[in-house]
């Protein structure tokens, strides 16, 4: 049983799951190549958590998120390319070789069949464990940019405690909403520092990057 919209599982040239950044484009240039694609997401609105609601806040929040963010507009919009078909709100629960993809919309569960799977379900955080950590007010790094993103709630007073990009990227965030936070706890040792020197060479051949950062 498929949705109305959707292509007959036997014409399927491609199954991608996951519809943030690497999915969006993996699903877009097979479809621009000719190839028919079904892309599975269980958001209502692609983007993923990198671009999450990209088309309707990059138009109120563009100048706060930065323009890293609002450029996850042009993927969004390729989605609309012949031949690739969107499935909103699908929890994909089972893969099987074939590649059979059983998924969910609502209550009623569907089977799509295709040569070729991308998964592309994006990465996970992982936060630190501390005493008091599932008391309220304390939330992960992506979390307080969902806020941001979705709802347009800066935190208050807030201390970031962590390492990675992320934590500064959310930091200077929160400081162009005008709520800068009040300390950012980096939890990097010396001794990690220097280990990961052993990589400099290969992090410089890509210096506009590091630049940017």
């Amino acid at each position: 049983m498929f949705p109305a919209d959707m292509p007959d599982d036997r014409d399927v040239d491609l199954i991608v799951v996951g519809a943030g950044p690497a999915g969006m484009a993996a699903a877009t240039v097979a479809a621009e190549a000719g190839a028919k694609v079904i892309l599975l997401d269980e958001q209502g609105l692609a983007g993923g958590q990198i671009y999450r609601d990209v088309e309707r806040v990059a138009e109120v929040r563009g100048d706060l998120l930065g323009p890293d963010y609002v450029a996850g507009r042009e993927l969004t919009k390729r989605l609309a390319t012949p031949g690739l078909t969107h499935i909103r709100n699908a929890a994909v629960w089972m893969v099987e070789l074939g590649y059979r993809v059983t998924y969910s919309v609502g209550q009623t569960s569907y089977l799509v069949q295709a040569p070729h799977l991308i998964l592309a379900s994006g990465a996970i955080e992982r936060p630190m464990p501390l005493p008091g950590w599932t008391l309220p007010g304390v939330m992960t790094a992506g979390a307080a940019q969902i806020l941001i993103k979705q709802s347009g709630l800066a935190l208050k007073r807030s201390v970031l405690v962590g390492s990675g990009p992320l934590l500064y990227l959310v930091a200077s965030q929160l400081t162009r909403a005008g709520t800068p936070p009040i300390a950012l706890l980096e939890t990097q040792t010396r001794s990690d520092f220097l280990v990961s020197l052993r990589h400099v060479v290969g992090a410089l051949r890509d210096w506009r990057y590091l630049v940017k950062g």
